[in-house]
């Protein structure tokens, strides 16, 4: 029997109520840094490591991120929060950076035949 709720593989499950997480995404970044900065410095960089993951969360993750100590993300993120507390201090560069490699490795344009392949 399948379980009523349906799981997406390798999703991992937000550590806040989905509806605070909506409306902390649609806070401005420094009001959603004031929401969490009461928060256990272990629940901050849980949904600093939910948002990070996400393309469309990756702003809100680095400012959350910005509230965070080092061995806090340590902790959650493993070697890799070191890089993400670097990246947090400098949030307007490390997105503008980011930005500008936007495309850099995607995927490559789609080229379509003239039709004349095949046929000689």
């Amino acid at each position: 029997m399948l379980a009523s709720k349906s799981v997406v593989p390798n999703e991992g499950s937000c550590p806040i109520d989905e509806s605070e997480l909506i409306h902390l995404s649609a806070e401005a970044p420094s009001d959603a840094v004031a929401v969490v900065a009461n928060l256990p410095a272990m629940q901050k960089a849980r949904i600093c490591q939910f948002c990070y993951g996400k393309t469309h969360l990756h702003e809100l993750a680095l400012h959350i991120a910005s509230t965070c100590d080092q061995q806090t993300l340590v902790t959650v993120f493993g070697e890799a929060g070191r890089v993400i507390y670097k990246q947090s201090r400098d949030t307007s560069s490390t997105l503008k950076s980011l930005n500008s490699h936007d495309g850099a490795f995607g995927a490559k344009p789609v080229v379509l035949s003239g039709g004349n392949e095949g046929s000689e």
